[in-house]
């Protein structure tokens, strides 16, 4: 019985594992079929929202999907496309997680190799990124990213080992735990930061499904004024109130914040025009953002209008940012005829037609087959942007460019560490006209949210005026010039250059915002003069060395000993006449410098002719030119006491001192030498080389008069 029952028991089971295991067959089949279909759902959207630029939902629907796939094809390409939106959205590290895994998987494609370093370079490994940037040159060695890619590492290794002298300082007060970025100046003051967020307390409360935060607004942060300490006179550091929203601000109904996404402001200096990014979302179809402006009247921004830019509106037009004079507006877009992906276009304003003209693209100086964002124009023409086609620490970096005579921009110049770091830096702006406080965004480790926004301040300048003074004719040093400096501030110093020539003024004499009046002085030569300046300086003047950033004002100097006769170069005349042409007017003016840098110096004016008149006409018209020059200097300030004049007629043919105009050293203009030459351009030349004004030393007792003075 027991066995029987046994086996009963067992038979029991048995059917019942059978019939089990017949509704698990066929629960899994149905699981699988609705697994599978899920998963190609989930699949289809993950690639419908990565077309759309939704990278974020589509990382919801990738990861999904790629839980629920057995096809292990279709799971590296998931996992790559992964990668490819963490990428996109800037979150370096999940990022180089997922091309990691990607790369394991022997994903066929090296181009993941490359933004394997290209991740590790963003979260600044910048060796691993060497590393992977070797592979990739082994596997594709025609592509040249992989080469400039190791430099770009290099120099960013370099950069941090030595950095700028910018400090940069997270601004807390302002961020939040949520994307705070693009910061704009709201006043010419500079009192007013206004910026992008994405914070709770913003408008709009759908979720963007680019970015997984709120859909972004506008806010502002006052700077508070300076407080008394205690009563004892003293002024406390201003700081930034806590921000508010625009609306908040403004106590008027907000036009400027919906329910949309609203950022990257520009403002004039006025702060009463704004042109800002607006992308409306409607159906569930985000719309491309365009440039809206609008109007501040009576303390209340009015209802914004999109701006009637010429792009077509297939594409982007992002990051506007108006110039100093609001005649120009730079901006971003990816409109066909630019150089890359993200370019920096410019339009120019048209005030009585009140239309913008077509845009230019600012060219391959600027622009690049990679990505650029972010134009800020600063005062003085310095154009700031972001990049990620310069060679840079990684993510988009900061550079600056200057602009030439032409009005394109070029030189472009890296802002360096701490600016930069291997992560996203972008969107700076500058208070004043110095570059030396400014704010910028970045995703850099260490900050409240996402994107932050954070201050950097210049250290403190460093001048240095130095120079070289050389004898004019021998080029040997001169030792002994005494070098005399007198600033708009009311200081006053001297150097004296050593043996090699060489004079020097340090940091503790040369300041930032003056102006100097420089006198050079030596027995036995002509007193020099010069001014230089350290006002209105840009941040392209300055050097980054190990002392700090350094402006240097270099003279090198050539000075004259005194000699007979001395040629006012460009005092000559037409054929017969005395008038003093403007450029003569130039020379005189200098002479007229020599001579109040020289109290003492009293000189004698000679005027010449050449030989085509007689005798008695040449002497006349000889003196008339004496005298005109004489009369000019005395028109200037210069006592005639100091003068005289002195018709030479053509009594005294012109020596060359020096090679001129195709003569040579040595050369007499006598009649004889003239008549000699064959060209006819040549003799007139010589002709008006003769009529020329001279000028020697006249001592006060005439046994000394054997020194003379040069211009």
């Amino acid at each position: 019985m027991k066995i029987a029952r046994q086996l009963i028991i067992s038979h029991e089971f048995d059917s019942m594992k059978y019939t089990k295991n017949i509704a698990f067959l066929f629960v899994a089949c149905v699981a699988i079929s609705m697994n599978s279909f899920g998963q190609g759902k989930q699949l289809k959207k993950a690639d419908a929202a990565f077309e759309q630029y939704e990278f974020h939902k589509a990382m919801k629907h990738y990861k999904r999907a790629y839980s629920k796939s057995n096809d292990r094809t279709q799971k590296i390409d998931m996992s790559f496309r992964l990668a490819e939106c963490a990428r996109k959205i800037g979150n370096y590290r999940q990022a180089e997680s997922y091309y990691k895994r990607t790369i394991k998987m022997r994903y066929d494609d090296p181009i993941a190799i490359y933004y394997l370093g290209m991740m590790q370079r963003n979260i600044g490994k910048y060796q691993d990124a060497v590393e992977s940037f070797q592979l990739y040159m082994e596997k594709v060695p025609e592509d040249l990213r992989g080469q400039e890619a190791i430099v770009a590492c290099e120099l960013a290794i370099d950069w941090v080992n030595n950095p700028s002298r910018y400090a940069v300082s997270n601004m807390k007060v302002i961020n939040s735990k949520f994307d705070d970025r693009m910061p704009a100046f709201g006043n010419k003051d500079f009192t007013q930061l206004l910026f992008t967020t994405a914070r709770k307390g913003v408008t709009g409360r759908k979720i963007s499904a680019q970015t997984g935060q709120y859909f972004t607004d506008v806010w502002v942060a006052d700077l508070e004024k300076n407080k008394s300490k205690r009563g004892k006179g003293k002024k406390s550091k201003p700081k930034w109130k806590e921000p508010v929203s625009l609306a908040d601000n403004s106590g008027a109904e907000d036009y400027i914040n919906t329910k949309f996404d609203e950022g990257a402001v520009s403002l004039n200096e006025r702060g009463n025009l704004i042109y800002f990014n607006r992308a409306i979302m409607e159906r569930k179809e985000y719309h491309i953002p365009r440039v809206y402006s609008a109007i501040k009247k009576g303390g209340a921004w009015e209802q914004p209008i999109e701006l009637n830019l010429p792009v077509d509106s297939n594409y982007m037009v992002i990051y506007p940012n108006l110039s100093a004079d609001e005649t120009t507006l730079y901006f971003v877009s990816d409109m066909p005829g630019g150089q890359g992906d993200f370019d920096i276009w410019m339009s120019e304003y048209n005030k009585r037609q009140d239309v913008w003209s077509d845009p230019v693209n600012l060219g391959p100086e600027v622009n690049t087959a990679g990505k650029e964002i972010a134009p800020y124009l600063h005062a003085d023409g310095t154009l700031f942007f972001a990049s990620k086609g310069h060679v840079g620490m990684g993510g988009f970096d900061i550079f600056r460019a200057t602009k030439r005579p032409s009005g394109q921009f070029g030189k472009v110049k890296n802002m360096k560490y701490p600016i930069n770091s291997s992560f996203d830096d972008f969107g700076i702006v500058f208070s004043g006209q110095d570059a030396i406080n400014g704010f910028f965004t970045s995703n850099r480790k260490g900050g409240r949210g996402g994107d932050d926004i954070y201050e950097a301040k210049l250290s403190d300048l460093k001048f240095i005026m130095e120079g070289l003074l050389l004898d004019e004719e021998t080029t040997d040093p001169l030792q002994g010039v005494n070098v005399h400096i007198e600033g708009s501030d009311g200081s006053s110093f001297d150097a004296v250059t050593n043996k090699n020539g060489l004079f020097s003024f340090g940091n503790q004499i040369i300041k930032q915002g003056v102006e100097y009046d420089v006198t050079y002085t030596k027995d036995t030569y002509v007193t020099a003069y010069d001014t230089v300046t350290t006002q209105n300086l840009t941040i392209n003047d300055f050097e980054v060395t190990d002392e700090g950033f350094l402006y240097t004002i270099s003279v090198d100097l050539s000075m004259k000993v005194f000699r007979l006769p001395v040629v006012l170069p460009r005092i000559e005349y037409d054929l017969g006449s005395w008038e003093l042409r403007n450029v003569a007017e130039k020379d005189l003016d200098n002479l007229v410098d020599v001579l109040e840098t020289n109290p003492e110096l009293r000189i004698q004016l000679r005027s010449h002719t050449d030989f085509r008149s007689s005798n008695e006409f040449n002497q006349e018209l000889s003196q008339k030119r004496a005298d005109a020059c004489v009369g000019y200097l005395i028109e200037k300030g210069i006592d005639a006491s100091r003068l005289e004049a002195l018709g030479m007629g053509e009594s005294e043919p012109l020596v060359l001192s020096e090679d001129r105009n195709g003569f040579k050293k040595g050369d007499v203009f006598t009649q004889e030498f003239i008549e000699g030459i064959r060209s006819k351009r040549k003799r007139d030349t010589a002709h008006q080389m003769n009529r020329r004004t001279d000028f020697r030393e006249v001592e006060s007792d005439p046994a000394d008069a054997d020194m003379y003075g040069e211009y």
